[in-house]
């Protein structure tokens, strides 16, 4: 996280609390559990780090319960025209 530094600000920790607050369905797998908001439009491409609207929820260090994926880790720092959301109906953990 070298030069991240707005990760730790109040202002970032706040928007990304009221993101989770709304959804915790994740962008990347479409599963809920996300614990952890991502950028939409990454930051080192020019998306505002503080914005809700370039915030959405995503499965982080823990990865998600239901496909196992590490969807912050997968996505990285792909702009979304780089990156077709991944469609998972299989739960395989069930």
């Amino acid at each position: 996280m070298t030069g991240r530094k707005e990760l730790t600000e109040y202002r970032y920790r706040q928007a990304r609390a009221q993101v989770l607050a709304e959804s915790d369905t994740c962008i990347w797998c479409g599963h809920p559990g996300a614990d952890s908001a991502d950028h939409i439009i990454p930051v080192s491409k020019g998306g505002d780090p503080y914005a809700l609207d370039n915030l959405g929820p995503i499965h982080g260090v823990k990865g998600c319960a239901s496909c196992g994926r590490k969807c912050n880790n997968d996505k990285g720092d792909k702009l979304p025209s780089e990156y077709e959301r991944l469609r998972t109906s299989i739960d395989w953990y069930a």
